[in-house]
């Protein structure tokens, strides 16, 4: 599962792309209904491309490839990886404890995401309210599906939905009300109120992208192209032109009814709505089939960088070459429960579940897995946990094992923290290859569930990564405190994806080493 903050970055990339195009090739053409079409696809895929796979042949890393470096980390490894200092942490559900600080600032910055979209999606709702009140407020005729209210409102004519607002200043019957009639009447038949009502709550709720703000924008830009069209097809263009002036000075009632006018609030938009409309209005038709064109490539190459992910042709497909032997730790078991949480939930069970999942998977990746242990005792069925620990690191370094992964689960003090860690230890005598393998576990398991990018480093308190002799990770499946990480990792289908993401990142780590 991708990250919030990495989704919402993919989604500014994706309609940035897609708009800039839009404006550089397809803006101010008189293809309006494809333009239309157009804009109203660039939130969809920018919403979902980030979620789609789309299966390649081949490996992620071909042998003898360097597994990509991490970036925008705190602190720098000595391989070339980012890593940053971290804490794991073991509690019991009563213990003391504050919020970290990144947790802190998580929760800060989720509070004032929500306000804002709240505050956006009040004066949504203020606006429909405004409507409501108009339809209660005017006189209103009944012309077959659509409803005619006569007005006083200064911005007027304007339309929503199945409903026009006339003013009753303007003369219906005159040449120039007719030419208006038509293009409202066109606003109601293309249902143009539909898209808005569409794109507003989406800018209200991802109002951080500035291009779904453009795009609403632009919409009704094309929305009054199209009006205008139809207003001119049986008229003259000119006095239509002359009309249109006239009624820009008057201001709109809100930014989700169509008004002739198609004034909007903003004056720093990149041009002048009504000068646009009157140019297009006077200028004449031009293909623009290239611009339209070329928009197959550019959605190729989306797919390609946005949802194309190289992997192996079949999931249970062998690596050729000696089996790599890779020792799993089911941290804590028997008199060691590991952290418990307030359901008294204990994650000696999770991780030795977790630890039997891998191992059953493991010979269709030709990965030969050897567990710590395999029931609920100390690993060797030693008496003390510090006699457990030293089991656990020498029976690894007795079977030369290639690789040794300690699982365990998190409980922090805030039901906040979600999400996934991979921890190393600096003076592991194979930290470069620590951090090697654990940035290709963060991001197999990225593909899965929310997992943090950066590697955690510790020093101190985690004695099987210490005194390993061969790379060593601990990988932390989640907080038991929230509820969502608890629930997922529970789940034995989500523990069958788990397993497979392991024995992937290992996978791919033993191509970028082919001597292991």
């Amino acid at each position: 599962m991708l990250t919030v903050t990495v989704y919402l970055l993919k989604i500014i990339l994706i309609s940035g792309l897609l708009y800039s195009y839009y404006r550089i090739f397809l803006a101010d053409r008189h293809f309006h209904l494809f333009n239309r079409l157009f804009l109203l696809c660039i939130p969809l895929l920018a919403l979902t491309l980030p979620f789609i796979r789309l299966p390649f042949g081949g490996y992620l890393w071909q042998t003898g490839q360097d597994i990509p470096s991490l970036t925008g980390m705190d602190q720098r490894g000595d391989s070339g990886w980012w890593v940053q200092n971290g804490e794991w942490r073991e509690m019991d559900a009563t213990g003391p404890g504050a919020l970290s600080a990144t947790a802190d600032w998580t929760m800060l910055a989720t509070i004032a995401y929500a306000l804002t979209s709240l505050v956006l999606f009040y004066l949504f709702l203020r606006q429909l309210r405004y409507i409501q009140s108009l339809t209660r407020s005017c006189p209103m005729k009944r012309m077959g599906p659509i409803r005619l209210f006569i007005t006083t409102e200064p911005s007027a004519p304007f339309s929503f939905l199945n409903r026009i607002f006339w003013n009753d200043q303007l003369d219906m019957n005159s040449s120039l009300g007719r030419q208006v009639f038509r293009h409202e009447l066109n606003h109601v038949r293309q249902r143009h109120s539909l898209d808005l009502l569409f794109l507003r709550p989406l800018t209200a709720l991802c109002w951080i992208n500035p291009f779904f703000h453009l795009i609403y924008r632009e919409i009704k830009v094309i929305h009054e192209f199209l009006a205008d069209n139809d207003a001119i097809a049986e008229g003259d263009r000119y006095q239509y032109a002359e009309g249109l002036v006239w009624q820009t000075v008057r201001n709109p009632p809100s930014s989700l009814l169509h008004t002739f006018s198609g004034k909007t609030s903003s004056r720093t938009f990149i041009q002048s709505p009504i000068k646009r409309r009157i140019t297009m209005i006077t200028k004449t038709s031009r293909n623009g089939l290239l611009g339209r064109a070329m928009i197959l490539p550019l959605l190729l190459l989306l797919c390609c960088a946005f949802a194309a992910r190289l992997q192996s042709h079949s999931n249970t497909a062998l690596v050729d070459g000696v089996p790599l032997t890779v020792v799993i730790d089911a941290g804590h078991g028997g008199i060691d429960p590991g952290a418990v949480n307030k359901d008294g939930v204990q994650e000696k069970d999770i991780n030795l579940s977790l630890a039997e999942k891998i191992k059953q998977l493991g010979s269709q990746y030709n990965v030969r897995i050897l567990l710590t242990r395999d029931k609920d005792e100390l690993a060797g069925n030693k008496a003390t946990k510090r006699e457990s620990l030293e089991y656990r690191a020498q029976m690894a370094n007795d079977s030369k094992a290639d690789l040794f992964i300690a699982i365990h689960t998190d409980l922090q003090p805030s039901a906040y923290v979600k999400g996934f860690n991979v921890y190393v230890a600096e003076n592991n005598t194979h930290y470069p290859q620590c951090v090697e393998f654990g940035s290709a576990l963060t991001a197999s398991l990225q593909k899965t569930y929310t997992t943090e990018v950066a590697l955690r480093k510790r020093k101190e308190n985690i004695y099987v990564l210490r005194n390993t002799n061969m790379p060593a990770v601990l990988l932390s499946f989640g907080n038991m405190n929230n509820e969502e990480d608890l629930s997922f990792i529970r789940k034995e289908d989500n523990q069958e994806k788990v397993a497979r993401d392991v024995l992937e990142a290992i996978r791919t780590y033993a191509k970028a080493h082919p001597s292991h």
